[in-house]
């Protein structure tokens, strides 16, 4: 009976460790392509990591009902031999209690790895999107200073052009007379 307890055990430990490592997956992936802006991606990402927190929670508290649940089942069961139940009963206890703690101490180091992982994600972003306003900044002033020399180059060759015009209008004049 103790190994079909650890081996369940066991199992859901392994299904919670698949769950946090496809949800972080899921949050980078996320983070990696999403079309919102940064302080929309942090309120995403604190929701999720709350929601895979939550959902963790919920998880070692059914693990704690089974084991429970569990529990009562064999002092049901010892019936004549209740010293022999007593000590298994301990030995569950204690099994879904070191269970327990592994796994919520594995749930809250995934969960603070992927929430520095997420901000370092955050920062990144800033970073490139401030070299993106920097280079477009930079991009834009040199269109104006451009634009500025087109407009100075046109207005001197309109003011050749018309003193040009002027002179052969003049030149023009003295002919006919």
């Amino acid at each position: 009976m103790a190994d079909d307890t650890t081996d369940k055990s066991g199992g859901a430990g392994g299904f919670i460790a698949g769950l946090l490592i496809g949800g972080a997956i899921g949050v980078l992936g996320a983070l990696l392509y999403a079309p919102q802006g940064g302080d929309e991606t942090r309120d995403l990402v604190k929701k999720k990591t709350d929601e895979y927190s939550d959902l963790a929670k919920d998880k070692v508290s059914d693990l704690s009902d089974a084991a429970k649940a569990k529990v009562a089942e064999l002092g049901d069961k010892a019936g004549d031999a209740a010293d022999s139940a007593k000590a298994k009963v301990g030995e569950v206890a204690d099994s879904v209690k070191a269970k327990t703690a592994e796994i919520s101490d594995s749930l809250k180091a995934t969960a603070d790895d992927i929430s520095a992982k997420a901000s370092d994600k955050v920062q990144e972003t800033k970073d490139s999107a401030q070299d993106l306003i920097d280079k477009g900044k930079t991009l834009v002033d040199d269109q104006k200073s451009r634009i500025a020399s087109a407009v100075e180059a046109g207005k001197q060759t309109a003011q050749d052009k018309k003193a040009e015009l002027i002179e052969a209008a003049e030149s023009e004049k003295k002919a006919v007379s």
